[in-house]
């Protein structure tokens, strides 16, 4: 099977040049097409050269449009003008549901549970020591470590503020180690 290349027809150009270029009092064949308006894109008129050529020159997609229009346009041209949702939102909900479809894999015949809340007394120390709950030993060595070392009273020369938030740090570690030890 030989391949063929062909030269007789482009999609821009008409496909015989029989027709008439539509404009006003022309009498060329209209060979080009040319969108009708910008609210029907696929529906075109067939023009000669000339009178594409002042067609495109004028021609203004967004003639109407103020500045915050065009802004959007141009943002949803990205996506095709359709719907999206976040890559976060779909993330995280999609960690979360392998997350419980591989805990009912593993454990047949029980259902996945939410963690529940951090206690009132775990949420003011995580708050000290500026984490998150749940939280890992290595996370909680690494958070007090770096606030010890920015507060301790020895680096802030007998600051009373600085040794206040020491303390601070220092009973919020031990809550939390004492909730890690009870797992």
């Amino acid at each position: 099977m030989s391949y063929q290349k062909k030269t007789d027809y482009a999609p821009h150009i008409a496909p015989e040049a029989s027709v008439r270029c539509e404009a006003e009092g022309c009498a060329e064949p209209g060979m080009y097409k040319a969108p009708k308006s910008k609210n029907r894109l696929h529906d075109y008129r067939w023009l000669c050269l000339e009178h594409v050529r002042e067609h495109n020159r004028q021609w203004d997609f967004f003639k109407g449009f103020d500045a915050a229009a065009i802004e959007d346009f141009i943002r949803d041209a990205v996506t095709g003008h359709r719907p999206t949702w976040s890559r976060e939102s779909r993330v995280r909900q999609s960690y979360h549901q392998i997350q419980d479809a591989l805990y009912e894999f593993l454990n047949p015949g029980s259902k996945a549970f939410r963690a529940a809340p951090a206690p009132p007394k775990l949420q003011k120390a995580l708050r000290t020591l500026e984490m998150n709950y749940p939280y890992t030993a290595r996370q909680l060595k690494r958070h007090y470590r770096a606030l010890v070392k920015k507060h301790h009273p020895d680096v802030n020369r007998g600051d009373k503020t600085s040794e206040e938030i020491f303390k601070k740090i220092t009973v919020a570690y031990r809550v939390l180690l004492e909730h890690l030890d009870s797992f």
